[in-house]
């Protein structure tokens, strides 16, 4: 089944409670989500989960993001590649830990976007 930005939300409220209050002010700031624009503000959660040791709440947030890479919908796939992954400066070796925790899904675009 095919992933759509509302199916996104539900994910993430469902399965990350702890992004919750990012994705309601995203709500309440655009009445309605732009995608891109919460794809990247989960991206900085997610560099600052890693880098606070909360690997239980970045690994749900991965696989949230990883599905909806792999089986979103073109809008879905779309932000989740540019938004999270595309020109994201991250391929220092500082930042090879952060990229290895990534679920397959994401790791690959993450090579793709590198070699393009």
């Amino acid at each position: 089944m095919t992933m759509t930005a509302e199916d996104l939300l539900a994910a993430l409220v469902s399965e990350v409670p702890e992004v919750q209050p990012l994705v309601r002010e995203h709500l309440e700031d655009n009445e309605g989500v732009l995608l891109h624009l919460l794809s990247a503000d989960l991206r900085r959660y997610a560099i600052q989960a890693f880098d606070t040791g909360r690997t239980d709440v970045l690994q749900r947030l991965l696989v949230v993001l990883d599905r909806a890479l792999v089986d979103g919908d073109e809008y879905v796939n779309n932000a989740m590649a540019v938004s999270f992954v595309e020109d994201t400066g991250w391929w220092g070796p500082a930042m090879q830990p952060f990229i290895e925790s990534w679920p397959l899904g994401l790791q690959a675009e993450a090579r793709r976007q590198r070699e393009s």
